[in-house]
């Protein structure tokens, strides 16, 4: 046993630097055979969005060939032809950018004048400053001449090399991305079939099922995404044309790619379409409908377009996207800042649907990783009382309190117990969880009375029924039993609940003065059996007509043979949670009312005979 703690310490050690040497190994490979991986994550993508399409005109009756390539034709030629615009457009506006600059220095100078012209302003040194990056010529001598001597030649020649090798691996690498999607299309039963097959083990049924949703669930999300952009862009070309900017197709297509990047694509596409606005219009209104068309396309998609199209949410955290896009962007520039957001949904999907890469769910799902008697436990332990207690506050609003006390609290008394058996929780730290968990119960408000019983016919002339709550072994039974006591209704019960300090003894004294009908002892997990037993038997000896119940609130289900002992010991009821204490004791109320009803009817009954006889006699 010595021997075992630090084995397991040398094999958790082992284990974490072979993680973290793998994912080291991932990221190079990543970066360095990005000519490669970019081209693969594109034809990924691409079949994934022409996925349905397929689908669709399979479903139409045509064959595998001619749905594969139409699909993917159709694609290639939408792709290339707004590519060959777009370079167009751009190579355009770099030739007549210069023109306007006149324009941008009208509007520099106004809004420069709007806010003064002295030269001790901050504003006008500002807008200076901008003007001589607009016009540095303008902010040199006029004497001075600069002369460029160039050697006379086709110098477009010798700069050829620079232009024709990146464009040369950008049309190779979409080339290639092209042809892979027509095998990933060609061959898609044949991949999921391979893939469920690495994953899936011996367990055939749900891995089918976890890949089939996935790949649904991809498809849809990056098909409807797609969908959403591009009327994004076809809507902004739309208003830059109606302001008078010329090459609206292109600002159209930077605002569609943009909205790949998570919650800044939008803006950061904003900023150069204003700018063009601002160097190509006269007025100001132009620019300020660029910018009020943005805001509403945006909002209308983020709140209206989205949660609808795309069906339920995919669950991504926001910082998860956000860290995602640096990544990608660090990794493969442009394009992996693009496809950051495609491919945190991929992972997420394949988090939720594969056992393997769980750890992708929690990484980058937007879902509570802890449950809330976790987050609440671990609030005490780390002694911040007022988020414990909003977080019991919050809780009260949606659920009863019975709920609360069943799924926050008792689990937190039941962690903290086994840490403090486990020596990994201090005595003192204990007494002070104990003593701010009885504070929040008592601060707790709940403005029903579901624990009251409900009858169709009150009866008001019953007395209450005496209940002694007794802890088992230790002060968070104390504090259960407490709980368990403000949950019974005060106009139908007389709640005694017995200090924990008290010996056995003192208790049977205790029991002997009040006189209970009902005697329940509380104990919580982990441990106290033993006691509980003890106490149980005692308690039947000398009350034999109480009804004792064990409340054994428990997260886990203990031994069956538990209830068959507390059973053997005198209990006449076994409960696992406050709730089905209450429940229990409701229940027994009940039963007890009806009993005490027939009696009174009999009664009456009997007197009415007897006066009837009596006056038959006279």
């Amino acid at each position: 046993m010595a021997n075992e703690i630090p084995n397991k310490a040398w094999q958790r050690s082992l284990t974490t630097l072979s993680a973290l040497a793998i994912f080291a190994t991932i990221i190079v490979a990543l970066y360095w055979a990005r000519s490669v991986f970019i081209p693969v994550t594109l034809a990924v993508f691409l079949a994934f969005v022409l996925s349905p399409l397929v689908v669709w005109l399979r479903r139409l009756g045509l064959g595998k060939a001619p749905t594969v390539f139409s699909a993917v034709a159709l694609a290639a030629i939408i792709v290339i032809s707004v590519l060959s615009i777009v370079t167009w457009q751009m190579t355009e506006l770099t030739m007549t950018l210069p023109e306007h600059s006149d324009s941008i220095k009208n509007k520099v100078t106004k809004v420069k004048e709007y806010f003064g012209t002295d030269g001790e302003n901050r504003f006008a040194k500002m807008f200076d400053e901008i003007g001589a990056v607009i016009s540095p010529q303008s902010q040199k001598d006029s004497n001075s001449t600069t002369v460029v001597v160039e050697k006379a030649g086709n110098n477009w020649l010798t700069r050829a090399p620079e232009f024709l090798s990146p464009a040369s691996e950008v049309f190779g690498q979409a080339a290639f991305a092209i042809v892979l999607s027509v095998f990933i299309l060609w061959k898609r039963d044949d991949l999921r079939n391979r893939f469920i097959r690495l994953i899936g083990d011996n367990r055939l049924t749900t891995a089918t099922r976890a890949v089939d949703d996935a790949s649904r669930r991809i498809s849809r999300y990056l098909l409807m995404q797609l969908l959403i952009n591009t009327v994004f862009g076809i809507l902004i070309a739309i208003t830059m044309l109606i302001v008078g900017v010329p090459y609206a197709l292109l600002w159209g297509v930077v605002a569609s790619l943009m909205r790949y990047i998570p919650y800044l694509g939008t803006w950061l596409g904003l900023i150069p379409a204003v700018l063009i606005t601002v160097a190509f219009t006269d007025a100001w209104w132009q620019p300020i409908a660029v910018i009020g068309v943005y805001g509403t396309l945006e909002l209308l998609c983020n709140n209206f377009f989205e949660p609808r199209l795309y069906g339920s949410s995919m669950g991504l955290s926001e910082v998860a996207q956000l860290i995602a896009a640096a990544f990608w962007a660090f990794l493969w520039g442009p394009v992996g800042l693009i496809l950051s957001g495609p491919l945190t949904v991929c992972l997420l999907v394949l988090g939720k649907n594969v056992s393997g890469l769980k750890f992708f769910e929690i990484l980058l799902g937007d879902e509570p990783v802890l449950g809330l008697d976790v987050q609440f436990y671990q609030r005490l332990t780390a002694r911040d009382q007022d988020e414990a207690s909003g977080i019991i506050r919050e809780e009260t609003k949606t659920k009863t309190r019975i709920e609360v006390f069943d799924r926050v609290i008792v689990p937190a008394l039941i962690y903290a117990k086994r840490d403090w058996e486990q020596k990994d929780l201090s005595t003192e730290d204990l007494g002070q969880m104990l003593v701010v968990v009885k504070e929040i119960v008592d601060d707790s408000t709940d403005p029903e009375s579901p624990t009251a019983a409900v009858t169709d016919d009150p009866v008001p002339e019953i007395e209450k029924v005496r209940v002694l709550i007794i802890p088992a072994r230790d002060t968070s039974d104390e504090l259960a039993g407490n709980m368990l006591g403000v949950l019974l209704d005060a106009a139908r019960w007389e709640v005694d609940v017995s200090p924990v300090a008290q010996l056995t003894s003192e208790v049977i004294g205790r029991a002997n003065e009040f006189e209970p009908a009902v005697i329940v002892i509380c104990t919580l997990p982990p441990g106290g059996m033993t006691h509980t037993r003890y106490v149980s038997k005692r308690i039947a000896k000398q009350f034999p007509k109480s009804r004792i119940v064990v409340s054994r609130c428990s997260t886990v289900v203990d031994a069956p043979e538990t209830a068959g002992q507390l059973s053997e010991a005198g209990a006449s009821y076994v409960a696992t949670s406050v709730a089905d204490t209450v429940h229990h004791l409701q229940t027994w109320l009940g039963a007890l009312d009806s009993q005490q009803k027939v009696a009174v009817k009999v009664k009456e009954a009997k007197s009415i005979g007897i006066t009837t006889a009596q006056s038959n006699l006279v």
